[in-house]
């Protein structure tokens, strides 16, 4: 839900400037909050669907955590070693070398096919809303063609990430009132119901 959220507030601080971030150190900070809260949504997204997710649908989480990590640790070198380069006037601050962004473009790519799959396969293990997980997939597909072009598009996939969370916590509330329930009958000890 938080990286739903801090998507949409960084959509929301470039519009002013037609879609366009300077990427400051508060703007990379929050990119990099956003990636870091991604990991914790994918794996309580895989948590809500556990008991029913097949083969596919725990590759998908697997590839998509290993996506957003990787994504988290090429942002947070932008906000903890790129600006002491800079500073230290050295020349990897103003270009980086080729092996850098062979992992930053690796990293992306393994990003985006994550949450695809990760989109698809709670299609098909029908635990959480398929709406949401049309939003993520097809917001991301959007974002990839149109992001030069509609400033603020990528917030339909955070939209889709955002209600999976709130979907998956909202399944982790109702499974543990299942198991509380179950427990206090099996021990003999029943509360009063309401």
């Amino acid at each position: 839900m938080i990286a739903g959220l801090l998507v949409v507030v960084q959509e929301a601080w470039g519009l002013p400037g037609g879609g366009v971030v300077q990427e400051g150190f508060a703007e990379s900070a929050v990119h990099t909050a956003q990636l870091l809260f991604m990991v914790f949504g994918v794996i309580g997204i895989a948590l809500a669907q556990q008991r029913k997710a097949g083969v596919f649908a725990q590759i998908a989480v697997l590839v998509a955590v290993l996506g957003c990590v990787a994504m988290f640790g090429v942002a947070l070198t932008e906000i903890t070693i790129l600006p002491s380069l800079v500073e230290a006037g050295s020349p990897f601050g103003q270009a980086p070398p080729p092996a850098m962004d062979v992992a930053a473009i690796s990293s992306f790519v393994v990003w985006i096919v994550g949450l695809m799959l990760l989109s698809a396969g709670v299609l098909v293990t029908r635990v959480l809303p398929r709406i949401p997980a049309a939003l993520l997939g097809g917001g991301l597909i959007l974002g990839a063609v149109l992001r030069e072009a509609v400033p603020g598009v990528l917030v339909v996939y955070a939209i889709g990430f955002g209600w999976l969370g709130v979907a998956a916590f909202r399944m982790a509330g109702r499974n543990s009132a299942i198991v509380t329930r179950s427990t206090e009958h099996t021990s003999g000890h029943q509360q009063p119901t309401r």
